[in-house]
């Protein structure tokens, strides 16, 4: 009898309990709701900061790395910092740990090289640019930090190369060392994605850097930098999203087994 009272009792208790949970939150303790809905609410931020991460990389113009040039007579020497002055930890992105952009002022002369790692955080590349005035965009991919690359300056030798002035191309086939490119463009609005189509010799190409080809794109304001890879491992399409409308130049970079890796420039209008 005794066990029988101290069951009801129990259970008595169980109950007022609950109820006045219910009270108080407005929520029922058999339901779990609070539970399931923050652990939802945590992986969609999750998946939104990585995300965000992600699209950090190629459009904000916030970066949590500090990127310093030092120029010797043939080469160049990047020193990177994070936030708290230690070299950051760099993921490798299409073979390589950096790839380096370097532009003319008048976006006439481009150049896709990849320094080395001499120590952490140091990276040097030999280079043969000739005097004029260049922009340089370290493409890189920290690990724990977000960023973006921005233009850097560097004057090589006196002789000082103007600011560019862009002209749509009419027609969208180019030919260097008798390869033929021809660009194909959908979306061409801020608003859209932009799809960029290139035909060309499909059997005489092979893999550069992990990829069927790279596509590169500066705005003549040379403040807008974007780079791109395929979206798929056998096609020569490139997906890409304009921030701003305007004049932009953009190098598409293919290798050819007979000819090794060819730049072929085009110069297309963003609405």
């Amino acid at each position: 009898m005794k066990i029988r009272t101290w069951v009801i009792s129990g259970l008595v208790y169980l109950t007022v309990v609950i109820v006045g949970y219910a009270v108080i939150t407005g929520n029922s303790i058999l339901e779990g709701g609070d539970y399931e809905e923050h652990h939802a609410h945590a992986t969609t931020q999750e998946e939104e900061e990585l995300m965000n991460n992600h699209d950090h990389h190629h459009h904000s113009t916030h970066s949590e790395v500090e990127v310093n040039v030092d120029q010797n007579e043939d080469s160049l020497t990047f020193t990177l910092e994070d936030p708290n002055g230690e070299p950051p930890e760099l993921a490798v992105n299409h073979e390589k740990e950096m790839h380096l952009i370097a532009v003319s002022n008048d976006l006439k002369a481009y150049h896709h090289l990849h320094p080395e790692r001499r120590s952490e955080g140091v990276y040097e590349v030999e280079h043969s640019l000739q005097p004029g005035t260049y922009n340089l965009f370290v493409d890189i991919a920290p690990k724990d930090f977000a960023y973006a690359p921005e233009a850097i300056s560097l004057q090589v030798g006196e002789e000082v190369t103007d600011e560019a002035s862009l002209e749509t191309d009419r027609e969208l086939e180019k030919e260097i060392q008798g390869k033929k490119v021809r660009l194909d463009i959908n979306g061409q609005t801020t608003e859209q994605t932009t799809t960029l189509t290139f035909n060309t010799d499909y059997d005489n190409l092979e893999p550069y850097l992990g990829a069927l080809g790279h596509v590169v794109v500066i705005d003549e304001d040379v403040e807008q930098f974007i780079h791109v890879h395929p979206t798929s491992n056998d096609a020569t399409t490139f997906e890409a999203h304009f921030e701003k409308p305007g004049t932009y130049k953009l190098w598409a970079e293919f290798k050819y087994q007979d000819a090794g890796v060819i730049a072929f420039p085009f110069v297309i209008e963003i609405k």
